[in-house]
């Protein structure tokens, strides 16, 4: 086309160590950071009387280890404490409620009232000495609210369902005159208490503001519905009476939707229009996001499939029309792209969550060079969004076990090295390694393949989920840094571990594929499981194929399935021919327990490639080529004429080893899918509290 192609290629000073980026900015002209330290993303910026010392925030994130009285306990105030001593340039805590009648989740951080400032100043204070600047995001949930619970009707712009099924009534003209009061008095309280400034949560067509502000949510017919100035005059009205509370350069941060990517939502052009208004009733900066919480979480917290920097368009067009700064928020998951980003001005700064979590001294690190020492996000939507137990949320990390313990596992470096054996290179192997091995263990990982990665290496090679692959080559360079030794294609035997003679040995030898012999038929065909499809030991050309089970490894098979077909014409050439692919789970949904950013996506991939699915229905009987399920009301029915008939029904453990290595062997551990299936999250946090505590 003719247009400036933005360089990718390294900068490679003395000793080849990669850098950074070389950039096409607005200017036209090339500018190519050799040292983070001179990039524009670690200069400060200032927002009122608050300086930021660069341009990294910690994004607001449902954390869940809130109080019910209202204040922050110190195990969610460490959180926030140890990403600004990380270098964060400022952390915004999530939710802080206007007012608590309205809880917005069982658990939800307050300033509603005067009480309330001293414990937060102590929060902001620990903030403050770590390096950072606090902002609490003030926010009322309207409908969003799980009041109900305690027999109170939540409130909405109109007749809204929230995600608990409850329905919230309209709210009256008084109600929000009092609603715009209560955010100009928290805003005082967040003021008397030292934070740096407010963020006003209106976006995503979410909580009380973004209700209003959204087409999907307000169908109200007085001066707060209809046209967009009248969705918009709550959210002016918020903004207008917060500065009368507030001194004028204390900084209010307002973060929008750029889009909500909905039909008959807010689009860009509305936001266009609505941003100079935003500043002039008085914001000091713009964060943009994007999506809209129910139709489509996948947009607000884009994981797998879901392109880097899904916001940065609606953003850097936002900021043409403003004299304020714009940060933008949305899989901003590298900070090389997040300086891309800020060094082109197309943002002034980038707002950073899940990252964070994964390394909370990702800025400091990066400030420094040290990009391959930063542990990374995979965008896997994994204990960040679905807690590990739904009954007790809280939110973790699959990479880093830390969350949440911020400061219960310092640094300790062993006094009594010993002699460690680490049989399996998968996720939960490899984090013992690393971490036992930078304690000063002697530690040596025997993987009967010829590589790393474990069952992580089917989980990435399905649509959109490469990501992932980032936990395993961070894992490995850091196993190498200390001094991990690797042995591939040696399968542990009694006999060899006995004359290798190890005073420790973790066994993190995994899982093997569920073989369901209960099934009539099962064993007296050739078996196919989803492992070897997704392995590549047995590739599909074309034809009809039954996948039995719906989780999530069956659904990504049938999605790796399609994406690998090919029209048929070009089947006589070799090449993958048409598939068509049938899904039987037991379950009333497919994909249960999955993140359903993750979730929304996969399905929509299914429906779009026309993949037929059978849920409520067991299998029953197996043939060579048909299936006989019963379905919930006890009928039966076989599909009949599949060419290939693969077993998706989970994994069974697999440890062949431990008990009879107790015999000779001081200390055994097992950890991960060994012990029982699950998360590559729970064998990576196993294997690092195994590691530390060698």
């Amino acid at each position: 086309s003719g247009a400036p192609m933005r360089a990718l290629r390294p900068a490679c000073p003395a000793g080849g160590r990669y850098v950074g980026y070389t950039f096409n900015n607005r200017s036209g002209g090339n500018h190519m950071i050799t040292d983070m330290k001179d990039a524009k993303i670690f200069s400060p910026l200032q927002l009122g009387r608050t300086t930021l010392k660069n341009r990294i925030a910690m994004a607001p994130m449902s954390m869940h280890y809130e109080a019910t009285n209202g204040t922050v306990p110190k195990q969610l105030a460490d959180i926030f404490v140890r990403r600004a001593e990380g270098g964060a340039g400022y952390v915004v805590i999530d939710a802080v409620t206007v007012d608590h009648k309205y809880w917005y989740i069982g658990k939800t951080t307050a300033l509603d009232k005067d009480s309330l400032v001293p414990q937060f100043a102590a929060f902001a204070k620990r903030v403050s000495d770590a390096g950072s600047t606090l902002f609490p995001q003030l926010i009322h949930p309207g409908p969003e609210s799980i009041c109900a619970l305690k027999g109170i009707t939540p409130l909405g712009p109109s007749v809204n369902t929230n995600a608990n099924g409850a329905v919230s009534r309209p709210i009256t003209i008084d109600e929000i005159h009092k609603v715009v009061k209560q955010y100009g008095q928290a805003a005082r309280r967040a003021e008397e208490a030292g934070c740096g400034g407010i963020a006003l949560h209106v976006a995503h067509a979410y909580m009380l503001p973004g209700a209003f502000l959204s087409p999907l949510r307000n169908k109200r017919m007085d001066e707060y519905g209809g046209c967009i100035d009248n969705r918009a005059r709550l959210i002016l009205e918020i903004i207008e009476e917060c500065r009368r509370n507030i001194s004028r350069d204390f900084p209010i941060v307002l973060r929008v939707s750029g889009s909500e990517r909905e039909p008959g939502g807010n689009s860009l052009d509305e936001m266009l229009y609505l941003a100079p208004k935003f500043e002039a009733a008085g914001v000091d900066m713009l964060e943009v996001s994007g999506g809209v919480q129910y139709e489509g979480l996948q947009n607000i917290l884009p994981s797998h499939s879901q392109k880097i920097g899904m916001n940065v368009y609606e953003a850097s067009e936002i900021k043409k029309v403003v004299n304020i700064p714009v940060f933008v928020v949305g899989k901003i998951n590298d900070v090389r792209y997040a300086a891309d980003l800020v060094e082109r001005g197309l943002v002034d700064g980038v707002s950073m969550g899940r990252p964070l979590l994964a390394d909370p001294d990702l800025p400091k690190k990066a400030y420094e060079n040290r990009f391959d020492d930063i542990t990374p996000c995979g965008s896997c939507g994994g204990r960040c969004i679905t807690p590990e137990d739904p009954h007790h949320p809280v939110c973790k990390c699959h990479i880093n076990p830390l969350v949440g313990h911020e400061y219960d596992y310092p640094f300790n470096p062993t006094d009594k090295p010993k002699k460690v054996l680490v049989i399996g290179a998968g996720p939960g192997g490899m984090y013992t390694a690393v971490t036992a091995a930078e304690r000063g263990h002697d530690v040596t990982v025997w993987e009967k393949s010829k590589q790393i990665g474990g069952q992580l290496n089917l989980a990435v090679v399905s649509p959109g989920k490469q990501e992932m692959c980032k936990w395993l080559t961070h894992l490995n360079y850091r196993a190498k840094k200390a001094g991990v030794k690797f042995e591939f294609k040696k399968e542990a035997t009694v006999e060899n571990v006995k004359e290798f003679a190890p005073d420790a040995v973790v066994v993190a030898t995994g899982a093997t594929p569920l073989i369901p012999t209960f099934i009539k038929g099962v064993g007296d065909y050739p078996i196919i499981t989803t492992h070897d499809i997704l392995s590549r030991k047995v590739t599909i050309p074309k034809g009809t194929v039954c996948i039995l089970g719906g989780g999530e490894v069956a659904c990504e098979t049938a999605e790796m399935l399609m994406a690998d077909a090919r029209p048929n014409s070009f089947a006589t050439t070799g090449s993958i021919g048409d598939v068509e692919v049938t899904l039987v789970e037991m379950q009333p949904q497919l994909m249960t327990g999955v993140c359903l950013p993750n979730r929304n996506i996969a399905l929509a991939s299914l429906r779009r490639e026309g993949v037929k699915s059978y849920i409520n229905s067991k299998v029953l009987e197996v043939t060579e080529h048909e299936v006989k399920i019963q379905h919930k009301d006890g009928t039966e029915e076989w599909l009949k004429g599949f060419d290939y008939i693969v077993l998706g029904l989970g994994s069974r453990k697999y440890d062949p080893l431990s008990e009879e290595l107790k015999a000779f062997v001081p200390e055994v551990h097992v950890i991960g899918d060994a012990i029982k299936p699950g998360q590559s999250s729970d064998a990576m946090h196993q294997g690092f509290h195994v590691g530390y505590e060698l």
